[in-house]
C-alpha cells in the first residue's frame, strides 16, 4: 500500500478536488494546501472570509456529572468553572510539564461536553483520555465521524447569520450553541486560528458538503473564498498563534511556548503540575520568540539560530507575512538569555547568516 493509498479523506475532499485544490498529506489525511493561491486566500480571510476544512481534527464527545473535575486533574487550565455554552482553550501535559496537544473544551450543556484535539494527535490524545476511565464519565471518539468547518475573516458573521437559528451577534467571543443549520444540527463556536473573528461548525461527516456547498453560495457576493492549509498557517503564525509539533511538544511545554496564562497552579493538582512549578520558580527555560528577518529570504523550521559564532537554538515556523508589512517571519526555540525583545540574533539559512530581531508576537492583531 502507497503512503497516498494509507491516507484518510474528508467527507469534502471531492469538493476540494472540484474546486481545483491542490491536495497534500496532513495528519494522516488528504488535505488541500491552496486553491487560487495562498496570498489571494490570506487576503480573502484578512478582508473578507475565508472558508476551511478543518475536518481532520478530532473531536471527542464526554457526558456525566463528573467531567469537568476529571478533566481538571488532566489539563493545565480550569474546566470545571466553564459554564454551559462556554469553550476554553488548554492544554495537556505530561509529567514532566511537556504538551501532549493543546486543545479547546466546549460545554454544550451542564453534562455534555466537546473536545477538538489536533489531528495529528488524535490517536495519541484518545489514548490519554482512555487510559483515564472514571466514575460519571463516559466518553466517545467521533474522529472520522463529525466533519468541522471553519469561517474566518470580517464578514463571516455576516454570510453565516442568515443560515443558523441562533443569533450570532450575540455570542461571545470562545462560546458556543447548538443550533441548526437549515435542517441540519450543528455545534456553533465562536473560535477560529487565523487571528479574525469568525465561526467554527462542528456536525456530522454526511451533512458536510451541504453546509460547505450552501455557505460558499451564500458568501460569494461578499468575498468568501476557499482557503487551504498554507494560508491556515500564514494566518495563524501571523497572529503568534502555536503550532503543536514546532512551537509545543512532548518537550515543549506551555510555559516554554509562552501560555502561561493558560497553567492555573491555583488547581489542586494536574498532570505535569510539579514539573511546571519548578520550571517557573528556576525560569531558566528555553522558550519560544518572535522573529523578525531583516531580509526577504525565508527561513524554515529547524534552521540554527545563532548569536555570534554560538548557536543558541533553531527556528519553529517561518512565513511570509503580508499582514506585517510584507515581512519574512518566524518563531524560535531560544535560551532565556537571548529572549529579550530587541535582542539581534541571526538566522543560518543554507550556511549564511542573516539578521534578524527578537520581536514582540503576535505580528498581527485585527482592530477591534
Amino acid at each position: 500500500m502507497t503512503e497516498i493509498e494509507a491516507l484518510r479523506r474528508t467527507a469534502l475532499f471531492e469538493a476540494h478536488r472540484t474546486l481545483g485544490a491542490r491536495i497534500v498529506p496532513f495528519a494522516g489525511f488528504e488535505m488541500p494546501v491552496q486553491y487560487a493561491g495562498i496570498l489571494k486566500e490570506h487576503d480573502a480571510v484578512r478582508n473578507r472570509a475565508g472558508l476551511f476544512d478543518l475536518s481532520h481534527m478530532a473531536q471527542f464527545g464526554f457526558w456525566g456529572p463528573n467531567v469537568g473535575a476529571w478533566a481538571d486533574a488532566l489539563c493545565v487550565n480550569h474546566v470545571a468553572t466553564m459554564k454551559p455554552l462556554q469553550a476554553r482553550y488548554n492544554i495537556f501535559c505530561n509529567e514532566n510539564g511537556g504538551a501532549h496537544d493543546d486543545v479547546i473544551w466546549y460545554r454544550l450543556d451542564v453534562d455534555r461536553w466537546l473536545l477538538v484535539v489536533n489531528g495529528a494527535n488524535a490517536a495519541k490524545m484518545w489514548d490519554v483520555v482512555a487510559s483515564h476511565p472514571a466514575e460519571g464519565v463516559n466518553m466517545t471518539n467521533m474522529h472520522g465521524e463529525r466533519a468541522l468547518i471553519a469561517i474566518q475573516g470580517p464578514k463571516a458573521l455576516e454570510i453565516l447569520a442568515p443560515l443558523v437559528d441562533c443569533d450570532l451577534a450575540a455570542m461571545k467571543y470562545y462560546s458556543c450553541r447548538e443550533a441548526l443549520f437549515g435542517d441540519k444540527a450543528v455545534v456553533v463556536a465562536r473560535t477560529g486560528y487565523t487571528g479574525e473573528d469568525g465561526l467554527e461548525l462542528m456536525l456530522e461527516s454526511r451533512d458536510a458538503v451541504g453546509v460547505w456547498d450552501t455557505l460558499l453560495h451564500a458568501g460569494a457576493p461578499q468575498g468568501l473564498e476557499p482557503a487551504g492549509l498554507g494560508a491556515r498557517d500564514m494566518l495563524r503564525l501571523e497572529a503568534g498563534m502555536p503550532l503543536y509539533g514546532l512551537e509545543m511538544t512532548e518537550e515543549i511545554g506551555p510555559l516554554q511556548a509562552g501560555l502561561g496564562w493558560a497553567v492555573k497552579f491555583d488547581k489542586p493538582a494536574f498532570v505535569g503540575k510539579a514539573a511546571l512549578a519548578a520550571q517557573q520558580a528556576a525560569g531558566d527555560y528555553d522558550r519560544i520568540v518572535g522573529l523578525t528577518l531583516a531580509g526577504k529570504v525565508p527561513a524554515r523550521s529547524h534552521y540554527p539560530v545563532r548569536i555570534g559564532d554560538t548557536v543558541v537554538g533553531d527556528v519553529r515556523s517561518a512565513t511570509l507575512a503580508p499582514s506585517y508589512g510584507g515581512k519574512q517571519i518566524a518563531t524560535a526555540l531560544v535560551p532565556a538569555s537571548a529572549a529579550a525583545i530587541g535582542t539581534a540574533i541571526d538566522v543560518e539559512i543554507r550556511g549564511t547568516a542573516y539578521p534578524a530581531t527578537v520581536t514582540e508576537m503576535p505580528f498581527y492583531k485585527r482592530a477591534k
